[in-house]
């Protein structure tokens, strides 16, 4: 994550700077794909059946 600007010595900063740490820990995990060739190594050795769902949720979409 990374601030957009500068709102250090704000109102709101304290609360912002810990709620970053709390959601730092979530995004660090074994469930989480960095880029798309980390995922085209993971989806390789996968097998898949018909009734199998894929599903990825693109983040960075949500900053357009």
């Amino acid at each position: 994550m990374r601030p957009i600007l500068s709102a250090k010595g704000r109102l709101n900063y304290s609360l912002a700077k810990w709620r970053d740490e709390k959601l730092k820990a979530l995004s660090a995990n074994n469930h989480i794909i960095s880029d798309v060739f980390q995922f085209d190594e993971e989806i390789r050795d996968l097998d898949f059946n018909q009734t199998d769902i894929l599903v990825s949720h693109d983040v960075s979409a949500l900053f357009t």
